[in-house]
Order: structure tokens, then sequence, then C-alpha cells
């Protein structure tokens, strides 16, 4: 049977994960936030150097996610991007997370 000491240790330990992970997410969202304004920036730079050409895109993205394909073909590209997108965000967290041997061989020498 668990001791009260134990309960208290284990409600800490999930406490400060759970803190930690609060961390982690508001750092993902501020960079979320500044990724979505260096893309309007960059959008915004397209529109004034080539304004037709970004007409164009835009159109072409509308038609597509208007229903100009086919349902079944518009599900298998947004299946395959979206589990892409995960592999490259699992990626970016785990190398977040793991020091690299570049970054860890800098250190050392400092």
């Amino acid at each position: 049977m668990a001791t009260p000491l134990r309960d208290t240790g284990r409600i800490e330990r999930i406490q400060s994960k759970g803190q930690r992970v609060r961390q982690e997410v508001s750092g993902l969202t501020a960079e979320l936030e500044g990724a979505l304004g260096d893309f309007e920036r960059v959008v915004r730079e397209q529109l004034d150097r080539r304004p037709y050409a970004t007409l164009a895109a835009a159109s072409s993205v509308g038609w597509v996610l208007g229903g100009g394909i086919p349902v079944a073909l518009s599900r298998i590209m947004f299946g395959m991007g979206g589990r892409l997108a995960l592999l490259v965000l699992a990626d970016r967290f785990r190398t977040g997370l793991v020091p690299s041997e570049t970054n860890s061989s800098q250190e050392k020498e400092q």
C-alpha cells in the first residue's frame, strides 16, 4: 500500500512534468506566432512585387481547397502532408530536447 509520502512525491513529479509541458507548449505557440508573422511578411512582399503571380497562387490554392480536386485525392494528399508535418515536428522536438554532438563539443571547448 502506498504511503502518503510516496503519493506526495508522485504528485510533485506529475506537477513538475505538467509545468514543463506547459512551458514547452507556450514556447511552441510563440514560435508558431513568429512563423506566421514571417509568412505574412513574405506574402505581402510577394504581393507588392508580383501581384498577378500572387493572385494566381491564391486562386489555385482556393480552387484546390474549395473542391476543385476529387475528395479522395485531397484526403490522400492531406493525410500524407499531415504525416510528413508530424514527422518534421517530432524531429525538431527531438533535436530540441537532445543536444547534438556539435553543440556538446562546442560547450566542452568553452
